[in-house]
């Protein structure tokens, strides 16, 4: 099976910022139940995710015999929004739409879109541009994929990923994003951080070792169900917010292969925070040997797990780009209700 190399586009650090874009439910105001009992994370995931049909990036210009024509251009139309269906026809790939127009019998032609998950409807008329294809001049992409970390599996099968939401990067728009996959991943190398520059882990994986299917997409990280049967997961108890303590911790995580090992950190402020947010803890990586691969903190370490005094305290979010063994981490009680 040919292997996808990605070069991860879905950690946090600048990209992905726009959060009040979030169409999803925000989440409850108490953490979880300090007897919560998961299963450790800490592998290394691929990721691809997507929305139901093609989300649009842009309006563009159509090139025709006439000379440059704009079909969209006053539709409303505009980028994230999904594209789902055309003249009743559903759009699932971005290979659809020039099947379905083809097969059009006139140019006049309703196109069904959804916006923050609510359907409405455009009537567009398509053009024919100068190598004879009909074109709508709406420019649209299906999947991103990426690399992140696991951080848990629930004992009833559900998982919790990243720590934080993926967003289209040519759009910044997250609530379009909201289904897709995971898979066993293996990580092939890793680029340093340097100061002001964020480092990256570069993974690879097959579309044929899928192990679950993703659900929700939203500011504390990717949720869903977690479907490969397996016995080697290691189980631990997930702590309360006010038993996280500045001092000495450790980082479950991935740089090499696919197996995790502890790395030493120090959690260097933890919030007491009343109501969720992804900035619980500061965090600094004091193990040499992390440091030494990987200069701190790079893109694909997001969601690995934090234990402190043997319980499952949270997950890795952000990283200080000017400062790389410097970051940010997500109490495990938030990421625990979606």
């Amino acid at each position: 099976m040919k292997k996808i190399c990605t070069r991860f586009f879905i950690i946090l650090i600048l990209a992905f910022l726009s959060v009040n874009s979030l169409g999803a439910v925000m989440p409850p105001t108490k953490p979880v139940d300090t007897s919560t009992e998961v299963y450790l994370g800490g592998r290394p995931l691929g990721i691809e995710i997507g929305a139901d049909g093609v989300i649009v990036t842009g309006i563009s210009k159509v090139e025709t015999a006439n000379g440059a024509e704009f079909p969209m251009k006053d539709s409303g139309v505009r980028s994230g929004d999904v594209l789902t269906k055309i003249a009743g026809k559903s759009v699932v790939k971005p290979e659809d739409i020039s099947t379905i127009v083809n097969k059009l019998p006139s140019a006049d032609v309703i196109l069904t879109f959804l916006r923050d998950g609510k359907p409405f409807e455009v009537r567009a008329k398509f053009v024919v541009d100068k190598n004879g294809e009909r074109r709508f001049g709406v420019n649209v992409r299906d999947k991103i994929t990426g690399i992140g970390t696991l951080t848990y599996v629930t004992t009833d099968g559900k998982f919790g990923a990243l720590g934080h939401h993926i967003a289209d990067s040519e759009t910044g728009i997250i609530s379009a994003l909201t289904s897709g996959s995971i898979f066993d991943a293996y990580i092939d190398g890793v680029k340093k951080s340097m100061p002001d520059k964020a480092g990256e882990l570069i993974g690879s994986f097959s579309r044929s070792d899928s192990v679950g299917r993703i659900k929700k997409n939203n500011e504390f990280g990717i949720f869903g169900e977690y479907t490969k049967a397996e016995n080697n997961f290691q189980k631990i108890k997930t702590a309360n917010i006010d038993e996280i303590k500045p001092g000495k911790a450790y980082v479950y995580t991935t740089i090499s292969g696919s197996k995790p090992e502890y790395y030493e950190i120090d959690i260097v402020k933890a919030e007491r925070q009343s109501k969720p947010d992804v900035k619980s803890m500061v965090i600094s990586i004091t193990d040499k040997r992390l440091i030494n691969k990987t200069g701190g903190i790079v893109q694909g370490m997001s969601g690995s797990p934090i234990i402190q005094n043997g319980k499952l305290v949270g997950a890795v979010t952000h990283v200080y780009v000017g400062e790389p063994t410097m970051g940010f981490a997500v109490f495990i009680g938030w990421m625990l209700q979606n």
